[in-house]
Formats: C-alpha cells, sequence, structure tokens
C-alpha cells in the first residue's frame, strides 16, 4: 500500500510536471505531419461535402442515401477530434528529435505526448472503423449478384468488429487507473506492453480489411455489365484501400518505440511516424470511401442529362 502510494505521489508530480511544460517549436518532421493532417482534413471536408451534395440535391426527387453515406459521414465526424489531439501531441513534441527537447525534460514531454496519443488512437480507431464498414457496404452493395464476395467482405467486418472489440477492453482494463496508460507512476499495469500488443493487432486487422475490401472489387466488377473504361475507374477508385493496407504495414514498423524502457532514444520522433501513418491510413480511407458517388457530379458538369447514366450499365458509382 505504500509502495502504491508512493507511486501515485509520484506519478501526480510528474503529472503536475508535464502540463506544466512550455510547447516545442515545430521543426523539421513536426510541421511535416502539420502540413500533411492540414491538408487531408481540408481534402476530406471538401470531398464529404461533395458526396452529401450529391446524395441529397443531384439524386433526383428520391434522394437516394443509404447507410454506406451514413457510416461514412458517421467515420468522418470524429477525424475532427482526433486530428485536436494529434496537433496538440505536435505542439509538446510529437516528431522532435531529442536534442529538440529541453536537457532533462524528455520523460515529462513522453508523459505529455503519449496522453495526447491515447485519445488520438482510441478516436482515430472509430473513425477508421466507421469508414471501412462504409465501404463494406458500398462492395455489398454492388456485389448481390456474386454472393460469395458479399460473405467475404461481411466476415472481413465481423473480424473487424471482434478486434476492434477486444482493443478496446485491453485498452480501458490494461491499467488503472486509466491514466496510468501514459503515466505508469500514478497507478499499475496488469498487462505490460498493452498498448503495444493492440496497436500490433489492430494494425494487421485493420490492413487485412482495406487489402480485402480493395482486392474484392476487381472480382465482382468483372461480372458486371459496364462500359471497360467506367469499369477501370472504379477498380482504381476502391483500389485506393491497397494505401491503407500500406500505411498500416508501415506503421507497425515504429512501434516498438513506445517501450521508452528498451528503446529511450528519439521516442517522439518515432511516435511521430506511426500517427504519421494512422492520420494518412484514416484521412485516405475517408476521401477514397466518398470519391465513387461523385460521379454523378461531373455528370451534372458535363452532360446536359445529369439525372442520367449516360454510359448505361449498373449505376454503381451513382448509389
Amino acid at each position: 500500500v505504500e509502495n502504491l502510494q508512493f507511486r501515485n505521489e509520484e506519478g501526480d508530480r510528474i503529472s503536475n510536471i508535464a502540463h506544466a511544460l512550455p510547447p516545442i517549436p515545430a521543426q523539421g518532421f513536426t510541421k511535416s505531419i502539420q502540413t500533411i493532417t492540414y491538408f487531408l482534413c481540408i481534402l476530406a471536408i471538401i470531398v464529404v461535402g461533395l458526396r452529401v451534395y450529391v446524395r441529397l440535391k443531384l439524386s433526383g426527387p428520391q434522394r437516394v442515401w443509404g447507410w454506406d453515406d451514413a457510416l461514412a459521414v458517421a467515420g468522418w465526424f470524429p477525424l475532427w477530434p482526433s486530428v485536436v489531439f494529434l496537433l496538440l501531441a505536435t505542439y509538446w513534441g510529437l516528431g522532435a528529435h531529442d536534442s529538440q527537447v529541453p536537457e532533462g525534460m524528455l520523460p515529462f514531454y513522453q508523459v505529455r505526448v503519449k496522453e495526447y496519443m491515447f485519445y488520438f488512437e482510441i478516436i482515430y480507431f472509430a473513425s477508421s472503423v466507421l469508414t471501412k464498414l462504409a465501404m463494406a457496404v458500398m462492395i455489398i452493395r454492388f456485389s448481390s449478384a456474386t454472393r460469395i464476395y458479399a460473405y467475404i467482405i461481411w466476415g472481413n467486418m465481423a473480424v473487424l468488429g471482434a478486434n476492434a472489440l477486444g482493443c478496446l477492453i485491453i485498452m480501458f482494463v490494461s491499467c488503472s487507473p486509466l491514466a496510468a496508460v501514459w503515466n505508469e507512476k500514478l497507478g499499475h499495469c496488469r498487462i505490460q506492453n498493452g498498448w503495444i500488443i493492440i496497436s500490433y493487432a489492430g494494425s494487421v486487422v485493420l490492413a487485412m480489411v482495406d487489402l480485402t475490401c480493395a482486392i474484392t472489387p476487381f472480382f465482382v466488377l468483372q461480372r458486371l455489365q459496364m462500359p471497360k473504361g467506367r469499369k477501370i475507374s472504379v477498380q482504381i477508385i476502391l483500389g485506393l484501400g491497397i494505401f491503407g493496407s500500406a500505411a498500416g504495414l508501415v506503421r507497425m514498423g515504429y512501434y516498438h518505440a513506445y517501450d521508452t524502457e528498451k528503446y529511450p532514444s528519439e521516442s517522439l520522433y518515432n511516435w511521430g511516424h506511426t500517427i504519421l501513418w494512422s492520420v494518412l491510413e484514416a484521412g485516405l480511407g475517408i476521401i477514397a470511401c466518398s470519391l465513387p458517388p461523385l460521379r454523378k457530379l461531373f455528370n451534372s458538369y458535363f452532360s446536359r442529362r445529369p439525372s442520367k447514366d449516360p454510359d448505361g450499365g449498373s449505376g454503381l458509382m451513382d448509389g
């Protein structure tokens, strides 16, 4: 009990120091993280906004609005609070080299940054899961004639849901109190390196889902009657999920840096790589998910009859 009380007091002291630290001026890699994040956010606003406009304004009196649209917008909303925490982390050193941190203050900056990273990861994960569900529903919609592919997608979604639930449970029960996840002196952790474990597990499953959602349309579209050029354009758009899969795999190469006892050097810099690839995965996923419905928008500008599908086919891109 005395030892736990001492740890709590030490943890409170560390927390107080960490929350009194001045920001670290953004340089180099930190600035790159901020710039890429701002760019993806602006692009996501434009693309998702256009998707909503197309569905509600350009779909005729029936106003087409499906579950994939609802899930896509639902996945877009959590992106914003996650980005806020990401930017807060960059203000306090995420992406910085050890040489940029005031001498003797690195452990305290690690606590401050890791807290913001925790909030980012939880909210980003929710955004990513909802976006992948939106993509899955869209693929299932046009694979009705080939049920085997729909079953594959639903199977992937079941794995994704189980993985998300398992990761959240481990994250929230691994340490007591929860703040011990980023400041271990505040309590104790039942599962050592729980953050690292769920990071690997989550990334593997997300990469698998992205890859499946990117590859499956190539087989589904082979059986649909539509012009070859249009078929290729759809495959390219839906195949953008491969980048999300690649981002997840690259990110895994930096998770070891979460163990600051074993890898004490350049922790903030390496954490910056994991967060950068996470926001790339989330941002590109949201954008790729909302691109297919925008075909009707281009039709409205380049055709005198925007409500009709000028080249026939299945109406896949129109929802």
